[in-house]
Formats: structure tokens, C-alpha cells, sequence
């Protein structure tokens, strides 16, 4: 039996009902202020997630060995934890510089990256390319889990490219290239 309530209540219940409201939009005000916060995640862009809450990647050095091509090149550019690079090529030649901070940041959290350790593990396969670009990409971390190396040819037509080695060959080749 659905009764209504008599006359004399209904200014409670309205009242009761606007307090169950408030409550819930200020409920709902604060869940969706903590998963903003967490969302946003660090103040330092170069920042990852960790057991802890968000921690900066250690510092790493990098060396990008890039051979092979239609002219046959061999580069090697060594880039440390400041940014500052050093490049040769096949003839011997140097050249120097600095990353942006950008790109330095992007650099190490893509050393930091995880993946670079399963791209390290996994067996290398033939190629179906000729006269592609092969890179060997060295990561030095301070600390744990210390030096990671992945080889690779740079060909879209080979499967299980490792991104992680690919995208800091891209990013140090590109800064020193431009």
C-alpha cells in the first residue's frame, strides 16, 4: 500500500530530501576533485608513476649506434644526463650540442621506460628490408636496473618494432640531425 504521507510531514520530508542533494552533489564534488588530482599526476613532466606515488626517473645516459642505409653510415651519438650530446660519423667527424629541456625531459622518461627491458630480452629477427637504418640503443641508468641495450632495423615492414629503443633513436637522431 503506497500511502502519502500526511500533510503535516511534507515540509520534513522536503527538507530531508534537499539535505540527501546537498550531500550527494558535495559526495560527488569531492570524489571527482580526488580523481582529478590524480589524474593530473606530477608537477615534473619527466615524472612516472611508482609505488610511492609519482617519483623522477634517475638520470641516464644514452648512445645511439646507427648503421647501415643506402650510403652506409655510421653515426654514434652519445647523449648524458645533462642533454649535452656528442656526435661521429663514419669518417670520424664530431660535432657537439645541448638538448632542449624538452627534449632532455622526453629522453629520460623514455630511459625510465619499462619496455625498454622486455625490448632488450626479446630475440632479434631477420629483416625485411634492404639497406634500412640498423640502430643499437645503449641506456646507462644510475642505479637499479642499470644498462639496457636493444638492437633493431628501423623497418616498418618487420613486426614488433621495439617503440621505446625506436622512439629515443628518433628523438636523439632528430635533435642532432636539425
Amino acid at each position: 500500500m503506497n500511502e502519502a504521507p500526511p500533510a503535516g510531514n511534507r515540509p520534513a520530508i522536503r527538507a530531508v530530501q534537499r539535505h540527501m542533494t546537498a550531500l550527494r552533489i558535495a559526495a560527488l564534488a569531492a570524489l571527482l576533485s580526488l580523481t582529478t588530482a590524480c589524474a593530473s599526476g606530477p608537477a615534473d613532466p619527466g615524472a612516472s608513476p611508482g609505488p610511492g606515488g609519482w617519483v623522477s626517473p634517475s638520470p641516464a645516459s644514452v648512445v645511439v649506434h646507427r648503421t647501415g642505409g643506402f650510403a652506409g653510415v655510421d653515426d654514434q651519438i652519445t647523449v648524458d644526463p645533462a642533454g649535452a650530446w656528442t656526435a661521429t660519423d663514419r669518417a670520424r667527424t664530431s660535432k657537439s650540442g645541448k638538448l632542449t629541456t624538452s627534449e632532455r625531459e622526453q629522453l629520460q622518461t623514455l630511459a625510465a621506460d619499462p619496455r625498454l627491458d622486455t625490448e632488450a630480452a626479446r630475440p632479434t629477427t631477420p629483416t625485411n628490408c634492404a639497406d634500412a637504418f640498423q640502430y643499437t640503443v645503449t641506456v646507462d641508468r644510475t642505479g637499479d636496473p642499470g644498462t639496457v641495450t636493444v638492437t633493431f632495423t628501423d623497418c616498418p615492414g618487420d613486426e614488433n618494432l621495439p617503440e621505446a629503443a625506436a622512439a629515443i633513436a628518433n628523438l636523439v637522431t632528430g635533435a642532432v640531425d636539425s
